[in-house]
């Protein structure tokens, strides 16, 4: 007996991500990758700004929800449809219903 559903997981994410998707390319070093479908949503309380003797530098956090065949990994730059820069810093491991990955605005 299995506790989750995932195909029904999957369903809901999917109906999640189509409410408000976008479309991103990923930029994995100098490479482009086609443009794919995702949800951006914002990480509440998750932004800073860091202040050094010659810079400033803003950052903020994003969730990026995509299908199970979002080709994302680690280090992975692209920018929202506003044209801001996030660079990914986590890709969570399950991949059964979905991909959720963090980034973070990069500035």
């Amino acid at each position: 007996m299995t506790l989750f559903d995932w195909t029904q997981i999957a369903t809901d994410l999917a109906a999640v991500r189509a409410e408000n998707a976008i479309s991103i390319t990923i930029r994995r070093g100098g490479t482009p990758l086609d443009a794919q479908p995702v949800r951006i949503a914002r990480m509440p309380s998750q932004g800073r700004v860091q202040e050094g003797t010659l810079t400033r530098e803003s950052r903020g956090r994003v969730v990026v929800l995509g299908g199970t065949d979002l080709d994302i990994e680690p280090d992975d730059r692209f920018n929202d449809a506003a044209g801001q820069l996030y660079r990914v810093v986590l890709v969570r491991p399950n991949r059964r219903a979905g991909v959720i990955a963090e980034a973070e605005i990069v500035e």
